[in-house]
């Protein structure tokens, strides 16, 4: 926990940085079913995801109803999911690969799974199902011997289980099970049910292990009825549950006398009854507590990687001089740099609170003359959660999850559920994502409604100010609509400063019984969003420069309309699961970016007023894109996942097509092997040509469950053919070495 915090203080100065993935919360049932909830820094809309059902992989497209420019995430992040007692551990990693936004899942072994996106637009949820065939860890001689737990830590020794046992015969079909297969049942599914009681109670989750252990008990009478007794009384001590652990342990001396275990439980029990001993019978006086303060029970764990990119590109082309032609050559060493990221996460929960300290950052550190090391700090904070009086609070470098917050701030946000379904929230801080003049600071408000119901939303209300001026105020929220297989959502954002419409997102899926599922996006935009900082751009000179010198609030304010371009855009996809095996999508996008007028003051001699100069900027113009593709597993490999992506781009000023190939593939066990080849053919309107070709090898080994080597290697052959001029050719080629380590 010290060097925990240590590391969390020596970082603190770095700056922050918009990554795309906030953190991943697990919740698990009775049943050890897991939802994986994978919460984002932005709004998106999940598009598709395959495999449909059951793999080691998934992959999960979706749009990012958001300004980042795709080049500050790709590639870059990886998020290990917290312990549980279901799931062996996944990690989250993000991609892109030229084909729309995307994160992959790793998990430790084949799961079987089900993906719908969160209700706030900013999460997808992974329901994960239990396969006992798969996920029971079965203590073969081949394979490490499970985790020891008691022993020597002052409780009794977890028993072994003997899943070498179960029983694979099937009664026939119409033929009652006898009395042996029922036993054999009992004892099976009693297994199970001990293993995840034993993992959760290993990785700290204690109300899980409550949970399987009480499953056990509530089976026939079985070989590990006695020792569930045991361990639940054991499970809710250490939870914080005193009272219910002595009923426990008492009902293990009623019921196993002469139980293996019943001189431990009696002298446990007999500790507890010395620091708690019982009540007289009495009336309980108004305002009694009937337990003692629960314990806090802490876990820790994250992941760090460390990655070294190196880059060297060669050029040839043909230069002119004096009206010579001659071969000209260049080869330059364009990156070398190792990157690295950790994220780090302390929970302390019990059936009270589920606290948690969260650290998150990223470190470039440049070899190439000239360049600077970067650091990034993305996450530090410390969140409380009350379960009882529905209150939650966040202090600290955080993303903003709504609300109208405008990116990654140092501050504080805070909710409360007053209602069941209605839930009032307060936010105020300072954006962290600005490095140049006045960071902006705010405050806003915010109501959540119909939190449970099918429809519901959220309202808010915002003031952002920059050296004590209104930068930005704004009103705004989104109403969404989820049933299953149907979901809508609108998104609003109106600047009452400036009276213009800032955003406006409409977005939908539709998944029919056929396997057809449908999706649909309309956005429109202000870009960038409406702020009085807009109206200082294309000059050195701040806003508080432009104030003194004569300039308004309102001549500010009309600078800053004339700065600031519309973006519109249009997106419908269809995807279709042929089987198991293939999903066919087909995505057909319209985008439009209007244009902007000349604004400010250009002198004749080519200097330029206060206010600087920004030159008019024409209209894109329609921009067209049709994309098609296959997703298919098991199809060069066992349990692997390929792709074949085609697509058309057309608009005025040029046309595209782009072919990617990718597979992922499970070589054995410990190693995974990714391919990737990228074709591009591009034209310009005046005749201009470029062809890029692109092939990528990547190699995974898997050295230990928490511990993986990565290794990549590609080149990319550009030919580029202005018009009427000679053609160049750029050959770069590229590898990456590093480690991602769990821990």
């Amino acid at each position: 926990m010290q060097a925990f915090i240590a590391i969390l203080l020596s970082v603190l100065s770095g700056f922050a940085f918009a990554e795309i993935v906030d953190d991943i919360n697990l919740k698990t049932d009775a049943n050890g079913e897991v939802d994986a909830v994978i919460k984002f820094t932005v709004p998106i809309q999940k598009i598709r995801y395959f495999p449909p059902r059951k793999s080691q992989y998934l992959v999960i497209y979706f749009n990012i109803l958001d300004s980042v420019p795709r080049d500050q995430w790709q590639d870059y992040e990886s998020h290990r999911a917290p312990p549980s007692d279901s799931v062996l551990g996944f990690t989250v990693t993000t991609r892109d690969l030229n084909t729309g936004p995307k994160i992959e899942v790793q998990f430790s072994s084949p799961v079987e799974f089900s993906l719908k996106a969160g209700k706030d637009s900013q999460s997808l949820y992974i329901h994960i199902k239990p396969d006992t065939q798969q996920k029971v860890p079965l203590p073969a001689a081949s394979q490490p011997a499970p985790p020891q737990l008691g022993g020597k830590d002052g409780l009794p020794v977890f028993p072994a289980i003997e899943l070498a046992e179960i029983d694979t015969a099937k009664t026939e079909p119409g033929e009652a099970p006898t009395l042996e297969e029922q036993i054999k049942k009992a004892n099976y599914d009693a297994a199970v049910m001990m293993v995840k009681g034993r993992d959760a109670i290993l990785s700290g989750e204690m109300f899980a292990a409550i949970e399987a252990f009480n499953n056990v008990l509530k089976l026939p009478p079985n070989k590990y009825s006695p020792d569930a007794q045991c361990w639940i009384g054991i499970a809710r001590e250490k939870s914080g549950q005193q009272t219910k652990a002595k009923f426990e342990y008492e009902s293990y001396l009623k019921l196993y006398p002469d139980g293996a275990e019943i001189l431990w439980v009696k002298k446990r029990l007999a500790k507890l009854n010395a620091i708690q001993p019982a009540p007289p019978l009495a009336v309980a006086q108004p305002g009694a507590v009937s337990e003692p303060a629960k314990k806090l029970n802490t876990t820790e764990y994250g992941s760090l990687s460390m990655y070294y990119y190196h880059g060297a590109s060669h050029t040839d082309t043909i230069s002119t001089v004096g009206g010579v032609e001659s071969p000209f050559s260049l080869t330059v060493t364009d990156q070398s740099s190792l990157i690295s990221n950790l994220s780090a996460t302390m929970r302390a929960y019990n059936e009270e609170y589920d606290n948690r300290l969260v650290f998150q950052d990223f470190f470039a550190a440049n070899f190439l003359p000239g360049q600077q090391n970067t650091n990034r700090l993305n996450a530090a904070y410390w969140d409380v959660r009350n379960r009882n009086y529905n209150y939650s609070a966040r202090i600290g470098r955080q993303s903003a999850m709504g609300g109208g917050v405008l990116g990654r701030f140092d501050g504080v946000t805070a909710g409360y559920g007053f209602l069941p379904d209605w839930r009032v929230n307060v936010v105020t801080g300072q954006l962290s994502e600005f490095v140049i003049g006045s960071k902006p600071v705010f405050y806003g408000a915010s109501l959540d409604f119909g939190i449970k119901e099918q429809l519901g939303g959220s309202m808010y209300a915002i003031n952002q100010t920059v050296g004590g001026i209104n930068d930005r105020k704004a009103v705004g929220g989104y109403l969404r609509y989820f049933e299953q297989g149907k979901t809508a959502m609108s998104m609003v954002d109106y600047d009452t400063q400036f009276r213009k419409l800032n955003m406006l997102t409409l977005q939908g899926t539709l998944n029919s019984k056929s396997g057809t599922d449908y999706n649909f996006l309309l956005d429109r935009r202000r870009t960038p969003l409406l702020s009085i900082r807009s109206s200082v751009n294309g000059t050195a000179a701040s806003v508080d420069t432009l104030l003194q010198n004569g300039w308004t609030i309102d001549d500010l304010l009309k600078l800053a309309k004339l700065r600031t371009a519309i973006s519109n855009l249009g997106q419908f996809g269809v995807n279709k699961h042929i089987n198991e095996k293939w999903l066919l999508g087909t995505d057909l996008m319209v985008s439009r970016t209007t244009g902007m007028s000349a604004s400010g003051t250009l002198n004749p001699d080519g200097t330029t007023g206060l206010e600087g100069y920004v030159p008019a900027m024409p209209s894109t113009g329609n921009t067209w894109t049709i994309s098609e593709r296959v997703l298919g597993n098991d199809v060069v490999f066992s349990h692997d996942v390929s792709m074949c992506s085609v697509s058309y781009t057309k608009s005025n000023a040029m046309t595209s097509k782009t072919l990617l190939l990718n597979n992922h593939s499970f070589i054995s066990e410990l190693w995974t092997f990714d391919t990737t080849l990228r074709q591009d053919w591009q034209s310009d309107n005046i005749g201009g040509k470029q062809t890029v070709t692109s092939p990528m090898l990547k190699l995974g080994y898997r050295v230990k469950n928490n511990l993986t080597l990565e290794a990549e290697g590609g080149i990319e052959l550009t030919k580029v053919t202005p018009a009427a001029m000679p053609a160049s050719k750029i050959s770069r080629k590229y590898y990456t070495l590093g480690f991602r380590w769990d821990f």
